[in-house]
């Protein structure tokens, strides 16, 4: 137990050594850009601005348009004048334009054409999509009652005359009352308000506990391959220890000081329980340190560790469907987002705010994760025992170009030279360079992935229990529902998805739905909507208006049957059918859509691939930069002597890193496609200003290692503070001006264009080089 609590301090004091305090500031600092910057991000379909021009004018209309502004779904409805043009308002963002005819309700009373005009947003996809789908089921309610009211009277008199004609008109009207009115009784529950900043807070918590868990479990285990170098394994053997016991002293420290930054995100996102909270941040801690594990066990040493470390992380964030919902990822990246911690404390933490216990049978990588990475790691530490470590890859130390028959080279081909083998050290050889890069392309093509707009149909489940004719049938008008794009479930697949917010909402056919419909009594279908859905009350209207369209031709029977005084046959209920298809063929017309250009909705939230590309970009050459410090004193030392040897090493190191940064930046762009000029020249400037700057932060750091272990929570803050992920104008005009001035915000306008934005960040990349110069001796 002794050699135990020996092993736990000298852990402590190495991970306080390292890292220090600002371990458990930058945190706090990260947690508190996330607080301020995203308080508004939501998940899933925003709502949205529509325009309704009301060219009847009567009670009705007017009615009409006022429970529409009372629709959650429409964050505002204009009111347009008879001549105002449709584009004014699909410029300003608005989904669509609607108008009701004069004489709207007088027509549709009498069966007449009276189609309302919609001209729909196509710069909106989704939202006019949506609303196309919610308009086209509402009127189809219209079109069923009418088309059924006329087939059966056709089935039933033959010839309509004008008295059947008048009483047609009166049931017709009587129905469309009773099916507009009672359209949402078909559900067991009313439409609830959507949690859309309890689902924000718990995704920013989950990303918060994931990265957290990974960082600490890092620093906790980055010099396991130097103590298994230096025989302290075997020293704390003979003390009466196990390696067990030697691991367990590690994952305690890491969970030690994990603590503090769990009670920090509880703290900062007040939704989420303290105790539930700190239970998901043990299990993904166990996780994390699995993989860590296995990685200290089969690399070379502390930077090698911290490099795949790091890209784990980054993989981590973009694919665990925190910053986005993972079916918005490209298929493959969309399967491996299964397999990240993010997206396991995601469902951890949505589970518990639903009231609900941790769904065990979907959080099983954590656990695997930590067991898989504890063998492989057992098998990496014995090979250590059995076979001794490797000596360090080649590469991992620069020496100087070799100058033949003693005259030396010019100074530009002297700087290449040793910028190109530092190069390969820093990244760790053709290995860890390749594991970069690649890890820089998925994040790439996750991001670009989502820029394109992933969807633009609004995502709903059905999960069907009663398996009759009318409710495949049901399934079916859904499925054809314009903007729907419909998955057939279980009652567990469902709920997995529902928790991810993977869909909107869950449609849930009952047993006996078909029974229950054919006796023309109230059905009850189950509708749960994702936690962040403002879309609750569109997806009933559509499944509604389907239903009301059943209930239309089956109410149409039982009147035939009423009126001929017996019940039909097959063949005479097939010729109904046929009748009230007939019917439906060729009925009035009821909307007319079009498409037109317009403006978007503004969205603050803009994760594209510049964004992560600057990201990526500091992630890597701030992971590298201890190199040029500590590492690379021994060559700067040999280089003094030379002529302008200092700025030789200086530069050779700045060079080697913005080369890193450069083949990042690039990896990361060019799965969405070639980039533009522009974009190459800020990336080529921003890579030499990263470089600067994670070189000076090498230079004076006060503590050897910390740099590359902070990495992630410094590029994160610099990248949130420069507006990467979010339009910083949404927030206040201050934070949009601080973008302007740090490098990621810089380069992100230099990408677009701005000449004088690649002018400043060129300033600041020189003003940090002579501020890492090393000092003369």
């Amino acid at each position: 137990m002794r050699g135990f609590g020996a092993a736990l301090w000298k852990d402590l004091r190495l991970l306080l050594r390292g890292a220090g305090l600002a371990a458990l500031i930058l945190p706090l600092a990260l947690l508190l850009a996330l607080r301020v910057g995203y308080g508004e991000i939501a998940g899933g379909v925003e709502p949205f601005p529509i325009a309704v021009r009301d060219l009847d004018g009567t009670i009705m209309s007017r009615s009409l348009v006022s429970q529409v502004r009372q629709v959650a779904l429409f964050s505002q409805v204009l009111s347009l004048k008879e001549d105002a043009p449709d584009k004014d308002a699909l410029a300003e963002g608005c989904a669509a334009v609607i108008t009701i005819p004069k004489d709207f309700f007088y027509d549709m009373y009498t069966m007449s054409d009276c189609p309302v005009d919609v001209v729909l947003n196509e710069e909106m996809p989704l939202e006019s999509s949506l609303l196309e789908s919610i308009l086209t089921s509402v009127l189809n309610i219209v079109r069923a009652d009418q088309a059924a009211q006329r087939g059966m009277y056709a089935f039933c008199y033959g010839e309509i005359t004008p008295e059947l004609e008048r009483a047609m008109f009166s049931e017709t009207a009587d129905h469309l009352f009773q099916d507009a009115l009672g359209r949402q009784r078909v559900f067991d529950s009313q439409a609830e308000a959507a949690d859309t900043q309890g689902a924000l807070e718990r995704r920013l918590a989950a990303s918060m506990l994931s990265l957290l868990s990974l960082f600490f479990a890092l620093s906790a285990l980055r010099t396991l391959p130097e103590e298994a170098a230096l025989g302290v394994l075997p020293r704390f053997r003979a003390a009466g220890g196990g390696l067990a016991g030697f691991v367990c002293a590690k994952f305690l420290a890491a969970l030690l000081l994990l603590l503090p930054g769990a009670v920090m995100v509880w703290a900062a996102f007040s939704g989420i329980g303290l105790l539930p909270l700190l239970g998901t941040a043990l299990g993904l801690l166990f996780g994390a340190f699995g993989l860590v594990l296995a990685l200290a066990a089969w690399t070379d040493g502390a930077a090698s560790l911290q490099r795949w470390g790091n890209g784990l992380l980054l993989l981590s964030l973009v694919l665990g469907g925190t910053l986005w919902p993972s079916r918005l990822l490209p298929g493959a990246l969309g399967r491996l987002s299964a397999l990240t911690l993010p997206h396991c404390a995601l469902l951890a933490l949505e589970a518990l705010g639903q009231g609900e216990g941790a769904p065990a049978v979907l959080l099983w990588p954590v656990p695997a994760m930590g067991l898989g990475g504890s063998l492989l790691a057992a098998a990496g530490l014995r090979r250590r025992r059995v076979g001794g470590t490797r000596g360090p890859r080649r590469g991992e130390e620069a020496a100087l170009p070799p100058e033949s028959g003693g005259r030396l080279r010019p100074f530009a081909l002297r700087l290449a030279g040793t910028a190109g083998i530092k190069l390969r050290a820093m990244a760790g050889g053709a290995v860890g360079l390749a594991g970069l890069l690649l890890a820089a392309a998925l994040c790439g093509g996750a991001a670009a992935a989502v820029e394109r707009g992933g969807t633009d149909a609004l995502a709903l489940a059905v999960c069907d229990l009663d398996g009759s004719e009318l409710s495949r049938d049901l399934t079916e008008r859904l499925e054809n529902a314009p903007g729907v794009a419909l998955t057939l479930c279980g009652e567990g697949e469902g709920r997995r998805l529902l928790l991810l917010g993977e869909i909107e909402g869950l449609l849930t056919i009952r047993e006996g739905y078909g029974e229950t419909l054919t006796a023309l009594d109230m059905v009850s279908l189950g509708y749960t909507a994702s936690s962040s859905a403002a879309s609750a009350q569109g997806a009933r209207e559509i499944a509604a208006g389907q239903v009301s369209a059943q209930r239309s031709r089956l109410r149409a029977a039982v009147s035939a049957e009423e009126r001929l005084g017996r019940a039909l046959d097959e063949t005479e209920r097939a010729r109904l059918w046929e009748e009230i298809d007939r019917a439906e063929e060729s009925a009035p017309l009821l909307w007319r859509m079009e498409r037109a250009s317009g403006g978007a909705m503004p969205d603050p939230f803009l994760p594209g691939r510049t964004g992560f590309a600057a990201l990526a970009v500091l992630l890597a050459v701030l992971t590298a930069a201890p190199w040029s410090g500590a590492e690379g004193a021994s060559v700067t030392g040999r280089m003094a002597s030379l002529p302008m040897g200092r700025l030789l090493a200086h530069g050779g190191d700045c060079l080697a890193l913005a080369g890193l940064g450069l083949l990042t930046w690039l990896a990361v762009l060019l799965p969405g496609g070639v980039p533009g000029g522009w974009a190459l020249m800020a990336g080529a400037v921003y890579a030499l200003c990263g470089a600067a700057l994670a070189q000076a932060a090498a230079r004076w750091s006060a503590r050897e290692g910390s740099v590359d272990a902070l990495a992630p929570f410094a590029a994160l803050i610099l990248c949130l503070l420069g507006g990467c992920f979010l339009d910083l104008r949404e927030v206040s005009p201050m934070m949009a001006r601080l973008a302007m001035a740090v490098p990621p915000g810089l380069a992100q306008a230099a990408a677009e264009g701005s000449g004088r934005a690649l002018a400043v960040l060129a300033g600041e990349g020189a003003a940090l080089f002579a501020l890492g110069l090393p000092r003369r001796r």
